[in-house]
């Protein structure tokens, strides 16, 4: 069954996980990224997880939606407590310093709509149930705290001075 699982997995999504591995083992090191690069990959989990809530439950399931995803983008800026972000607004690139929490929530968000998605393909009937709905909400939390980490960012931007990477 999980051979099955594994061999019915369309190729796209392998090629999401390995980006997502790259890009989450490259962020445990010193590394520069993009203001638009930050902002990618919340912005796709949040309106696939807004949609996903929306197509398979009930309309009030929105509430619920709603009330994790502000959960995580409430506790997004605490991940960002030990890590050392530099800012060079002229290229709009922001060095940071490493961390294992960008992998952990990439592997995270990714494993649940994995789980979402196969659930939903081989039980359809369960789709509109609790236990997927508390699954769907954990993706929305996961989704805010990607966003809030990058509204973390945004307001550390805002009070700090320009500084040129590309000459240090």
């Amino acid at each position: 069954m999980i051979g099955k699982i594994i061999s019915s997995t369309p190729l796209y999504a392998w090629l999401l996980l390995a980006l997502l591995l790259w890009k989450g083992l490259r962020a445990r090191k010193l590394h520069r990224i993009s203001w638009k690069d930050t902002l990618i990959f919340p912005a796709i989990m949040v309106v696939w997880s807004f949609y996903s809530t929306y197509k398979n439950y009930e309309a009030s399931s929105i509430i619920f939606w709603m009330v994790s995803f502000a959960m995580g983008l409430g506790l997004g800026p605490f991940t960002l407590h030990n890590l050392r972000s530099v800012f060079d607004k002229k290229s709009k690139q922001i060095e940071l310093s490493g961390s294992w929490v960008p992998l952990i929530l990439s592997v995270s968000i990714f494993s649940l709509r994995y789980f979402l998605g196969v659930t939903y393909g081989m039980h359809p009937e369960l789709r509109g149930t609790l236990s997927l709905l508390i699954v769907e909400n954990l993706a929305a939390a996961i989704s805010g705290i990607f966003l809030g980490r990058v509204l973390g960012l945004w307001r550390r931007y805002k009070n700090v001075s320009h500084v040129d990477l590309i000459a240090g």
